[in-house]
């Protein structure tokens, strides 16, 4: 999860939906769930450029202001949805965070499934969970 700044998101323009969200909330039941289930809350520092790495070859577009919401990558073509893409960095980073302090580990448990530490983009899908086979 990105570690943001709520009081400084509160007091911008768009305070009232900042709060009317409950970001602060969110993180504190994150948090206290994680800890009872025996989990770990990853913070990522919020001035990580998640929205211009490209999730695949890790390049940096600096080029990139607040009103682009899509873009490709001029280093390996990939075309990219800003939140998506930042989303997918987020979660990469975290792995990232979790195996320094984690050590002789390379596989996680990350929303269920196994994930192994990657450097590129292998795969362009989600993985799909497996019906167990109908006996007759």
């Amino acid at each position: 999860m990105e570690d943001l700044c709520v009081k400084g998101l509160a007091r911008t323009k768009l305070a009232k939906s900042v709060l009317d969200a409950g970001f602060g909330m969110l993180i504190n039941f994150l948090g206290y769930k994680l800890e009872r289930e025996e989990g770990k809350l990853i913070e990522v520092d919020r001035f990580f450029p998640s929205t211009k790495l490209c999730h695949c070859c890790q390049f940096k577009n600096n080029s990139l202001n607040l009103s682009v919401r899509e873009w490709v990558c001029p280093n390996c073509q990939t075309h990219h949805d800003r939140d998506e893409n930042a989303a997918k960095n987020i979660r990469k980073e975290g792995i990232r965070i979790l195996s320094t302090n984690t050590v002789g580990h390379t596989e996680f448990q990350a929303g269920g499934e196994d994930v192994r530490l990657v450097g590129a983009c292998t795969e362009k899908h989600s993985s799909v969970k497996q019906e167990s086979p109908v006996t007759v």
